[in-house]
């Protein structure tokens, strides 16, 4: 998502190279900057190979936390609701 877009969904505008901080399972995890995510993982999720674009934004340790509180599909969505909420995108 472009710096434009994420102003106009969330309100507020987003400072270049900033990092996205979430807490889930009362774990806090932190993704980079949409524009520093790894081709390789826009590869993945085209393919649709979205846990493993999740790995490599995530990075292998805070993928590893994240699995071991993950167990199910449902988690995986709770997880992306979380994220696109504190995006400002999609429905609360």
């Amino acid at each position: 998502m472009a710096t434009r877009q994420r102003t106009e969904a969330t309100g507020k505008p987003t400072l270049p190279g900033a990092a996205l901080a979430v807490t889930w399972r009362g774990k806090r995890f932190t993704l980079p900057h949409s524009e520093d995510f790894p081709l390789e993982a826009l590869e993945a999720e085209e393919d649709g190979k979205h846990l493993t674009a999740l790995k490599l934004i995530l990075g292998l340790g805070q993928y590893a936390i994240w699995r071991s509180l993950a167990t199910t599909a449902a988690d995986a969505e709770d997880f992306s609701a979380v994220v696109m909420k504190e995006l400002g995108r999609g429905n609360p």
